[in-house]
């Protein structure tokens, strides 16, 4: 059974474990009662009334009192059984060696994330941030051509509804267009720096308009053909102004994305920026687990050798309680043999220290 005494220190708990085995220390001092009254005392008394009194005055080695002595070692066997005290030594020392390989393993790995995230770091603080601000300015200017997608939405949905689509379907086309709008602007500027020198640009440029054009010419002659049947509009909208219109847009979220946007370059670099920064946030969380590992593993092994030792000690504590049990029914002996002496005189071996029981502690460093 374990009990528990709490301590208050400077307004923190500090809960302290006694190991204790309240049973055998009931059972130990019940057998010594039992010793001490049936075999000291009247081993006493008996040895002290015989003519002449035993033992004798000048006897310096004790003779008689084995029957006491050997009662108190087979307590110490059985406390020795019952404790397996030695056992705990060899668990301190595999613990300590299993908690060492552990702490070996995470140090290792501690250290290569720790030279990892120097190196990342350093690469990172050399690294050019500046586009970070550029790319969330560019964030807040994309509303500009969200704006636009759904201008060109209603207009498209509009005329495609017109042409006897459901509702639905013609938003959902019109806003494909619309989206398509997008990617084009989004990417035109980079298609058109594909040209490897300036006229090269110039052609491919004309060349997207002009496309660009036709696609939109084609969806025009359908919208105009909605519009120039309904009585509302007359028949004088023609295809171009449907075309000129999509255009608008497309050279506006173009010229959008190629002031405001980032260049492919830009991309490029913000993006390693981006890589090395989610590495180095990696490596971070990494080293702060390997680190909480640590600790946690030198924790438990502080921890466990503690209770194995409070074992250790409360082992050493029991065999130093038998060893006053032994000398109490020794004294008791003595006093009572002189008490009963005929020629009241006191043996010289009366005089020595009792001898110490064989003992099974085992040696702790702590």
């Amino acid at each position: 059974m374990k009990t528990e005494a709490n301590n208050t220190v400077s307004n923190s708990n500090i809960t302290i474990f006694r190991y204790k085995i309240e049973e055998l220390e009931k059972r130990l001092l019940q057998e010594h009662e039992v010793i001490k009254s049936e075999i000291a005392i009247p081993l006493g008394k008996d040895l002290g009334a015989m003519q002449p009194s035993k033992p004798e005055m000048t006897c310096e080695k004790d003779v008689y009192t084995g029957v006491i002595s050997g009662p108190y070692s087979k307590m110490m066997m059985t406390a020795k059984k019952e404790l397996q005290a030695e056992i705990e030594t060899h668990h301190i020392v595999s613990d300590k060696i299993e908690a060492d390989k552990k702490l070996a393993e995470h140090s290792k790995e501690l250290e290569k994330k720790e030279t990892e995230y120097r190196l990342k770091k350093r690469e990172l603080d050399k690294s050019n941030n500046s586009l970070i601000k550029k790319a969330q300015r560019y964030k807040l200017t994309r509303f500009v051509l969200v704006f636009l997608i759904l201008v060109d939405t209603l207009i498209s949905g509009t005329a495609l509804q017109g042409m006897g689509y459901p509702l639905i379907t013609s938003y959902v086309i019109g806003l494909a267009i619309g989206i398509g709008i997008f990617l084009l602007a989004e990417n035109l500027p980079e298609i058109i720096q594909k040209g490897s020198t300036a006229m090269g640009k110039i052609l491919i440029a004309i060349t997207a308009f002009i496309f660009l054009f036709g696609v939109f010419y084609i969806l025009g002659i359908f919208r105009s053909t909605t519009f120039n049947s309904s009585t509302d509009f007359g028949t004088g909208i023609k295809p171009i102004y449907f075309a000129c219109l999509n255009m608008f847009f497309s050279i506006i979220a173009t010229l959008v994305v190629y002031f405001k946007g980032l260049s492919k370059e830009e991309k490029k670099i913000l993006d390693e920026y981006r890589l090395t920064k989610e590495l180095v946030d990696k490596l971070e969380a990494e080293i702060k687990v390997l680190k909480e590992a640590i600790v946690s593993i030198r924790q438990e092994q502080a921890s466990s050798e503690l209770a194995r030792k409070q074992i250790l000690i409360y082992g050493n504590n029991i065999e130093e309680l038998i060893q006053s049990l032994y000398e109490e029914s020794q004294k008791t002996f003595y006093s009572t043999n002189c008490i009963h002496r005929s020629d009241g005189k006191v043996p010289k071996f009366f005089e020595y220290d009792i001898p110490r029981l064989p003992s099974y502690k085992t040696s702790i460093k702590l």
